[in-house]
């Protein structure tokens, strides 16, 4: 009984850590140029990181990437607006 018990949470933890993911080829698709970080976040969720420069303060570049063990995606930005995705699912 105990086993059964553990094999059953074991398949609901696994179930809910997959249904939370939204880093899919679908959302992915959502994404396009004009995009703000914030609309972004609102169909990705939050990255697993980022990085920012800018040009005399005049340019700001911001690039998010999303991993997980199946996926590797890149948004990048120019002046908080989407300028280019990428992504790739296996």
């Amino acid at each position: 009984m105990k086993n059964k018990y553990i094999a059953l949470v074991a398949v609901a933890a696994l179930l809910l850590v997959t249904a939370c993911s939204r880093l899919t080829e679908a959302n992915l698709e959502k994404i396009h140029n004009g995009m703000t970080p914030a609309e972004v976040k609102a169909i990705l969720g939050t990255p697993t990181g980022s990085e920012t420069s800018s040009a005399l303060g005049i340019i700001t570049g911001t690039t998010y990437t999303y991993h997980t063990g199946s996926s590797d995606v890149k948004i990048t930005f120019l002046n908080d607006k989407v300028i280019a995705t990428e992504g790739e699912f296996k």
